[in-house]
C-alpha cells in the first residue's frame, strides 16, 4: 500500500504532461539520450524528481509547441509590419520559430544545472547548523540511522531535512539498507563538504568507528570554514559601504555643486537642461544606484 502510494506520489510530481510528451516521443527522441547523458547527472544531483528520459521529452516537446508559436507570431509580425523585401518577410515565421524553439531548448537544458548549483549553495550553508545537530544526537548515543530519522522529523524546508526523509524512505519503505541508501544519496548530491560529510559518515559507519568522534571533528572544521567565510562578508560588505559613500553621497553632491556652476555660463549640456539632467540624477540615477547596491549586498550577505 506505501508502494502504492509512494508511486502514485511521484507520478503527479512528474506531471501528466510530461508523461504524456514521454509517450508520444520517446521513440523517435531515443538518439538524443547519449548526447545530453550530463543532463542525467544534473538532473539526479539537483533531486528533480523526474527521469532523465522524460524531461529530455518534456524538452523536446515544449520546444516544438514554443517553436510552433513562434512560427505564428513570425506570421503575424509579417503581415502587420509588411518587411521589404518581400523575402525576408517569408523568412521570418522560420526564423522566429526556429529561435524561439532553440531558445526553449536551452533554457530547458540549462534548468538542472542551476539547481544543482542553488541545492551546493543551500547545503554549504546548512551543513554548519545540522552538523552540530548530528553530534549531539550522536553524543546521546544514536545510531547512524536514527540520527537520519530524526532530522527527518523536523518540519523545515531544508535540503538536509529533505535528504534525510530521502534516506528514511528508502530505508523504511523500499527496503534499502542504510548504507545503500547513504551512497545512493552520495551520487545524487553535487560535490563537496557535504557529500564529503556523507561518504565519511559511511567509512564511519563500516569500520565501527565512534560517529560521536567523527561528527565533533567535522563539526569544529564547518564552524571553523563558517568563521572564515563571515570574515570574508565582513571585508567584502566593508568594501560596498565605501562604494555607497561615493557613489550615492559624494557623487550626488559633487554632480550637483558641478551642474549649478555650469548653469551659470549655459543653461544647457549636451542638448539637455541643466534642470531636467538634475531631476534625472535626483529621481533616476540615485534611487537605481541604491537599488542595485541593495539587490548586490543581499547577494553577498549569508542567508543563514
Amino acid at each position: 500500500m506505501k508502494m502504492a502510494a509512494t508511486k502514485q506520489k511521484q507520478e503527479e510530481s512528474v506531471g501528466v504532461i510530461h508523461v504524456y510528451s514521454y509517450k508520444l516521443l520517446n521513440e523517435h527522441i531515443k538518439f538524443l539520450y547519449p548526447k545530453l547523458k550530463p543532463l542525467e547527472k544534473s538532473i539526479k544531483q539537483s533531486m528533480m524528481p523526474i527521469p532523465f528520459e522524460v524531461y529530455v521529452s518534456s524538452m523536446v516537446f515544449f520546444s516544438l509547441i514554443a517553436g510552433i508559436c513562434g512560427g505564428i507570431i513570425g506570421m503575424i509580425a509579417s503581415q502587420i509590419i509588411h518587411i521589404q523585401p518581400a523575402a525576408i518577410g517569408y523568412l521570418l515565421p522560420p526564423i522566429a520559430g526556429i529561435s524561439l524553439m532553440a531558445m526553449t531548448f536551452g533554457i530547458l537544458q540549462i534548468i538542472p544545472a542551476v539547481n544543482v548549483k542553488n541545492r551546493s549553495t543551500k547545503l554549504l550553508e546548512e551543513i554548519p547548523h545540522f552538523i552540530g545537530y548530528m553530534s549531539t544526537l550522536a553524543t546521546s548515543g544514536l545510531s547512524l540511522e536514527d540520527i537520519f530519522k530524526a532530522i527527518s522529523k523536523e518540519e523545515t524546508g531544508e535540503d538536509i531535512v529533505k535528504d534525510a526523509r530521502f534516506i528514511t524512505r528508502n530505508v523504511e519503505i523500499l527496503g534499502m539498507d542504510l548504507l545503500t541508501a547513504v551512497k545512493d544519496l552520495v551520487s545524487r548530491t553535487p560535490p563537496g563538504p557535504y557529500s564529503e560529510l556523507l561518504e565519511g559518515a559511511i567509512v564511519t559507519a563500516q569500520s565501527g568507528g565512534n560517529l560521536k568522534e567523527y561528527f565533533n571533528a567535522t563539526a569544529k572544521v564547518q564552524l571553523e570554514e563558517k568563521k572564515m567565510l563571515l570574515q570574508k562578508t565582513t571585508e567584502a560588505l566593508g568594501s560596498v559601504a565605501e562604494i555607497y559613500t561615493i557613489l550615492l553621497i559624494v557623487f550626488p553632491l559633487l554632480a550637483v555643486i558641478m551642474l549649478s556652476i555650469m548653469g551659470i555660463m549655459s543653461p544647457s549640456l549636451g542638448g539637455f537642461d541643466l534642470i531636467t539632467l538634475m531631476n534625472l540624477l535626483t529621481f533616476a540615477v540615485v534611487p537605481l544606484s541604491g537599488v542595485l547596491m541593495l539587490v548586490m549586498m543581499d547577494t553577498m550577505v549569508p542567508k543563514r
